[in-house]
This record gives C-alpha cells, sequence and structure tokens, in this order.
C-alpha cells in the first residue's frame, strides 16, 4: 500500500493523529477516537511515523497525556 493512501495522518486529521514515544518506538494514536493505529507491515510503518515526524505531528510521552489532550 502506498504513503499516501495514509497521507490524512499529517495533513487534514493532523491535530488528531498524533505520535506516542514508548521503549520501542513510537505509536501512531488517535487521540480524538482514543485508539491506536496498527499497522502490519513494519516497514510501512516506519515510513508513517518519519512523514509525520517531518510534517510536525504532536509527540506526547504517554498515551495518558495523549488522551487527556483532546
Amino acid at each position: 500500500m502506498s504513503i499516501e493512501n495514509y497521507s490524512y495522518l499529517w495533513n487534514e486529521e493532523k491535530m488528531n493523529f498524533v505520535l506516542v514515544k514508548s521503549d520501542f518506538g513510537y505509536s501512531i494514536v488517535d487521540k480524538k477516537e482514543k485508539a491506536m493505529l496498527l499497522i502490519s507491515d513494519e516497514e510501512l510503518e516506519q515510513k508513517l511515523i518519519i512523514k509525520m515526524l517531518e510534517n510536525g505531528n504532536i509527540i506526547y510521552d504517554n498515551i495518558n497525556q495523549a488522551y487527556s489532550d483532546i
């Protein structure tokens, strides 16, 4: 699947889709819906995270921070 299929993550839905740090890296989280976006393709997931970082998506230190900042 193309990375552009997920462009909503760093464009129109940028304020809802955020990154949460963990010991294992970053997780993509929809803070509005209180859900994690699970990507089964690890290479695609890393590309999405890099694109979100490049576009300035918000980064939280933990999931509770993300969910409380609605």
